[in-house]
């Protein structure tokens, strides 16, 4: 089998197939260009304070051991369940979670190839897979975990290509050095990339002489960067609870809400705002939204094609925030930002820019309603992640479609791919050799990128290759 990518969705599937040798015997090749396993978009970062966005008690690799995480942070003396693990870490947590898998593996060999996929040819039982270097290897199950791509870059500032001061992907390994303590900078999308970019950007160049590090010296002078953060809505992601007590909420019934999104969405609203069918006196919103999540993807499966238009443009970005929530010291992070006077958030969009002789940025602003024109240090993109297809384009994938061997789902969310996660082709038919995991399956699916969605997909994809697998 080969896998390709080594982000997390590769670890995942990679690890779970090395169980799975129980079966039979394996071997799993992981390629990915990256010198380090398990980084991707997600847990690339090197910042300490770059935080996971769930608790340590919901991010285990295994399914079958779900304290995992739980126990190797306490081993380190770094927290308990509801520690929010610094991403750095959780990398190396998935790596050394993926080199027992190795270890433990009864008939299982792991091999780590440090190059790019370009192009896969199939066969009815071994498949050639094409590599960046020139050479090619053989599969007889290829799974594509791509990961979330870099981030799509706006008609707007497509102009600002190649030039200094724009960062079209503030993930790339040190692009945002040169720019911490840059007087002006404008980030574009506010969501939970903006929420860390800001965060990085924001630190003052030094301490305050008492010490403390808000961005206030001791005689209340504000200073630091100014950050400029603006998306169409102007929404940022809201915050966790610091305890969330783990108890039942009933709130979806599949038969019914199944039928009508927005139904759905009253409803929930109901719940929240006026506590209508609340279960306990003390019930919180996130409690309301947690309960939801586990329904997502069945009810996404339910809904037809105009549901689920309607749900994207008239739900998503709500649910985004509600559902995708910064850790509390994130948010306490993020608020001092705000409260400092170094970040402001708008609703608008870019309009146009333009370098400027100095190496600034020219930009033309819609800003809360009103057009303006400011000169900004630098530009960074946090729209969130592109589409696979989309230019540059991922070379697997690209390919795959020229062949015909695959296509984005209706919406345009990811590759269409079965209920069991086969790609399908351009004639609508499966294509049994080709599995794909992670982010490449939203469209068939809707929650398709944070771990618990990932592990289950990556059970699911070992038990169906090594145990069910017509081929073996």
């Amino acid at each position: 089998m080969v896998v390709v990518g080594g982000g997390a969705s590769g670890v995942l599937v990679a690890a779970r197939t090395l169980d799975a040798s129980t079966a039979r015997p394996v071997h799993v090749t992981v390629v990915d260009p990256s010198e380090v396993l398990a980084a991707g978009v997600a847990y690339s970062t090197v910042d300490p304070e770059h935080l996971l966005n769930v608790r340590a008690s919901g991010m285990s690799a295994d399914p079958s051991s779900p304290g995992d995480l739980v126990e190797w942070i306490a081993e380190r003396g770094e927290g308990g369940r509801d520690t929010f693990v610094p991403r750095r870490d959780y990398r190396r947590y998935l790596e050394q979670h993926l080199l027992r898998a190795e270890q433990d593996a009864p008939a299982g060999t792991l091999e780590i190839r440090r190059d790019r996929v370009v192009g896969v040819e199939l066969g009815d039982r071994v498949s050639r897979v094409a590599l960046a270097s020139g050479g090619h290897l053989e599969a007889d199950r290829v799974v594509l975990a791509l990961g979330n791509s870099a981030p799509g870059v706006p008609e707007s500032l497509r102009s600002l290509d190649g030039r200094p001061g724009w960062i079209p992907d503030p993930w790339a390994p040190g692009v945002l050095a040169p720019h911490v303590g840059a007087p002006r900078v404008l980030l574009v999308g506010t969501g939970l990339t903006m929420v860390d970019i800001a965060i990085t950007l924001g630190r003052d160049s030094d301490v305050a002489s008492d010490g403390r590090s808000d961005g206030r010296s001791a005689g209340g002078v504000i200073g630091g960067p100014r950050l400029l953060a603006l998306s169409r809505n102007g929404l940022v992601p809201l915050r966790h609870l610091e305890f969330q007590p783990p108890r039942p909420i009933d709130i979806v019934d599949l038969d019914r809400d199944s039928l009508d999104v927005l139904a759905l969405d009253r409803r929930i609203r109901a719940r929240i705002l006026d506590h209508e069918g609340r279960q306990y006196p003390d019930e919180d919103w996130r409690e309301v939204i947690d309960a939801v999540r586990p329904f997502a993807n069945a009810l996404w499966r339910r809904y037809d094609s105009e549901q689920q238009r309607i749900f994207l443009t008239q739900l998503l970005r709500q649910w985004d925030v509600h559902r995708h929530r910064m850790s509390p010291v994130t948010a306490e992070r993020f608020d001092a930002l705000q409260g400092s006077g170094r970040l402001t958030i708008h609703t608008g969009q870019v309009v146009a820019a333009s370098p400027d002789a100095a190496g600034g940025i020219v930009v033309e602003l819609d800003l809360d309603g009103e057009r303006t024109e400011m000169r900004v240090d630098a530009v960074v993109n946090c729209t969130g992640p592109g589409r696979s297809w989309s230019p540059p384009g991922n070379p697997v994938v690209m390919d795959l479609i020229a062949q015909g061997l695959a296509v984005p789902d209706e919406h345009g969310l990811g590759l269409r791919t079965t209920p069991g996660g086969c790609l399908v082709d351009a004639s609508g038919r499966p294509v049994p050799q080709v599995l794909v995991i992670g982010p490449p399956r939203r469209g068939s699916l809707f929650e398709t990128t944070a771990v618990p969605e990932l592990r289950s997909q990556a059970l699911h994809l070992a038990d169906h290759m090594v145990i069910a697998d017509p081929f073996a």
